[in-house]
């Protein structure tokens, strides 16, 4: 188990595996000819001689090698437990597994090659040994073809005999294995298979595979965690996850009963678990002040690259926006087609010509403080026109002009407008700036007599943008649901305009009054953060972190007020999880996988069952594999069962002793049974009996010979 405090803190154990020893091989193992007994699981692999109580080795079924290597020669293949971590961006991982059968034999080869140094064989170009070797369920007869051809013609192998791992499972649990009828539920790593077994041997027809097992369930809680903490995506790894899995989630007997029980406060803090990450602090932690001061300093630094840079990239955008709105100025005084101004308009995102001269004006401003903040300097002073234009055609009656005059007239008509709002934006400019500069001058003054009030104000002014930008984001979200209040009052101003009589058609848009209407019935106007502003905030914050050392702490902190917990932030909740993970082998739709769950198969395969033999195998429910370790999982099964099944029917569920290590242990027990020399296929046999030949034995599959195509 996982170390424990007073708190209820559990500590991650992050063991590595230990590589594995060539152990000895004596000669007495050799000459008396000791079985080899190989569990070939998709997660693990254990494997062992006869006669020891327990397998010698037992490593993942993966090989690894490392990423970003150029030289392939070089790269060196790593396999089992010489592996020390299982992350996918370090290590290239492959298994010869898909799902459960085995279709890669290199990786297969390399497995065995490593099996059989490290139990240390070390007879010339043989292993001398019968072998006892599982395979899956229904396993084609193409693939354990290939299976023995490498055992024969690689290995030399003197007999083979291959069984299924939860039947050897099964063998080992169960009194009189060659006469029990029984249903085995096989909780694998890739897959789940629930198998009828009838007078001792298994029933082919009605065997079911459910593509789902402790792998998905080790993924499944993986993503869900490092979407709950994006902060700690890359220490939220496969192996630590797995160790979660094992010592802290459980099966829920009555999922829904047991999922609502997670939202009272009181029963999930009596049952949540607060699983500890390593803390990466002691490198801050140990710098002196004049240490620290200089991190400021490049910290500063770092981020007025970072603003000149965004600077620059925007200035380029708004001189080419510009340019763009100065070449349709031209053309709206050369231009004599409506048509060809209003979509040269239209294209820049605006709707009438006096709006032209406003943004030429605005962008014009923004381009200034731009190029003068890159240069360190004060924004030039904006001047005032020095001539002024004149337009004599105005006041002249439309009846008395020629059609030339009433176009230059026309163009006469949109420069004055435009000269006006440049007039009126000049002046709202200029009236900023001084209030600007006066603002400056009073916090400089405040600097200088009052720091921490100062600071303080500083600290104001940015909150003050901030809950700004806050509430206009806020008003937006709200427009676009329905029983807010925003919303409601977008929907009053609508209906309002709707229902006023028009008699001289629709004027709406002609007063700047209108303006404001339009923006408070946009669900997009007045929410995005404009330029000056983004601008303001820059240089608050970047007086802030050069004269208050606790803004970039509260930054590095997600900006977070008051004492921060630095062991708290570190610590994963394992909450609803720990029963949410597990349901997935009854509900793999959570992972949005279409396919049934352990309950509907169990009920689709007793359906095909007359109803004399469903009374016979359900009497022994056998559970095996490693998921049959999860709390309650026997107890979950027979709450199914007990839906399922007749009223006052009877039936038994029992549970292997190892779920995990019984098939290594069954296989073992079998090698050593008198059957066991009347179920190996020799390398005569394996030549002579064709394709995926095999013995069939109280723990093997049922053998369908290969169906011979006759060509016409």
């Amino acid at each position: 188990m996982m170390e424990e405090s007073s708190e209820n803190v559990f500590h991650f154990k992050d063991e590595k595996p230990t590589p594995d020893i060539i152990n000895d091989y004596p000669s007495s193992l050799h000459d008396n000819g000791v079985p080899l007994v190989i569990d070939n699981g998709t997660y693990q692999c254990r494997a062992g001689w006869a006669c020891a109580d327990n397998p010698s080795l037992i490593f993942k079924n993966l090989t690894a090698k490392q990423k970003g290597k150029k030289n392939q020669n070089e790269v060196e293949t790593l396999l089992g437990n010489d592996i020390m971590s299982m992350e996918p961006a370090k290590w290239i991982l492959r298994s010869q597994f898909d799902r459960n059968i085995v279709t890669l034999f290199d990786i297969q080869e390399q497995m065995f090659d490593y099996l059989f140094s490290h139990l240390g064989i070390t007879t010339e170009g043989c292993v001398d040994h019968p072998i006892v070797l599982t395979e899956a369920v229904c396993n084609p007869n193409y693939t354990r073809q290939l299976m023995s051809e490498l055992l024969f013609e690689c290995y030399h192998v003197p007999q083979l005999c291959y069984g299924v791992d939860s039947l050897f499972s099964f063998y080992y649990n169960h009194p009189n294995p060659e006469t029990a009828d029984a249903l085995i539920v096989d909780c694998g790593y890739q897959a789940t298979h629930i198998l009828p077994v009838l007078d001792g041997r298994i029933y082919p027809t009605q065997c079911r595979r459910i593509n789902i097992g402790g792998g998905y369930v080790d993924w499944f809680l993986q993503r869900l965690l490092q979407l709950k903490y994006p902060g700690h995506v890359n220490a939220i790894t496969i192996n630590r996850v797995e160790e979660m899995i094992k010592n802290h989630c459980y099966m829920a007997t009555d999922f829904l009963s047991e999922l609502a029980q997670w939202d009272d406060n009181n029963y999930f803090e009596k049952n949540v678990r607060k699983m500890q990450l390593p803390m990466a602090l002691a490198a801050v932690s140990q710098m002196n002040a004049e240490q620290q001061k200089e991190r400021r300093k490049q910290q500063i630094s770092r981020l007025q690259e970072v603003n000149t840079k965004r600077r620059l990239e925007k200035l380029q955008s708004d001189e080419t926006e510009l340019q763009k709105l100065l070449e349709i100025q031209e053309l709206i005084l050369t231009e004599e087609d409506d048509d060809v101004v209003v979509g040269a308009l239209s294209e820049v995102g605006l709707n009438r010509v006096e709006d032209l001269q406003e943004a030429v004006d605005r962008l014009s401003a923004s381009i200034q403080r731009a190029k003068a903040k890159i240069l360190g300097q004060e924004p030039a002073p904006i001047e005032q026109e020095s001539k002024e234009p004149s337009f004599p055609l105005l006041d002249i009656p439309d009846e008395m002009l020629t059609p030339d005059q009433l176009a230059i007239k026309k163009r006469q008509k949109i420069l004055k407008s435009a000269r006006e709002g440049r007039k009126k934006a000049l002046a709202l400019q200029r009236e900023k700036r001084l209030k600007e500069k006066e603002e400056e001058k009073k916090l400089e003054e405040r600097k200088r007599v009052d720091f921490n009030g100062w600071l303080m104000e500083v600290r104001a002014k940015r909150q003050k943008i901030l809950d700004s930008r806050n509430a206009r984001r806020q008003k937006k979200s709200d427009m676009t649901k329905r029983r807010t209040y925003a919303s409601q009052q977008r929907m009053r101003i609508i209906s309002q305009l709707a229902a006023q009589p028009s008699k001289k058609g629709d004027n709406f848009g002609q007063n700047d009054a209108d303006w404001d209407v339009y923006k408070e019935i946009n669900r997009e106007g007045g929410t995005s953060d404009s330029d000056a502003e983004e601008e303001k905030l820059e240089e608050l914050e970047t007086i802030l972190k050069e004269h208050d050392p606790e803004f970039q702490k509260d930054l590095d902190m997600g900006g977070l007020s008051g004492e921060f917990d630095v062991a708290e932030y570190y610590r994963l909740h394992l909450g609803v999880e720990r029963m949410r993970v597990p349901e997935l082998l009854f509900q793999p739709s959570m992972l949005g996988l279409e396919q049934a769950g352990l309950t509907e198969t169990m009920e689709f395969i007793l359906g095909k069952l007359s109803a004399d033999i469903q009374d016979r195998v359900v009497k022994y429910v056998f559970l095996t594999g490693g998921n049959a370790n999860f709390i309650n999982f026997k107890d979950r099964i027979d709450k199914e069962l007990l839906q399922m099944r007749p009223f006052q029917s009877s039936y038994n569920i029992f549970s292997a002793a190892n779920p995990s290590l019984d098939a290594w242990y069954g296989a073992r027990k079998f090698a050593l049974s008198p059957q066991f020399a009347n179920s190996c296929i020799t390398r005569k046999e394996y030549e002579e009996m064709g394709e995926g030949y095999f013995r069939e034995h109280v723990a093997s599959n049922k053998y369908f010979p290969t169906p011979i195509v006759t060509t016409l």
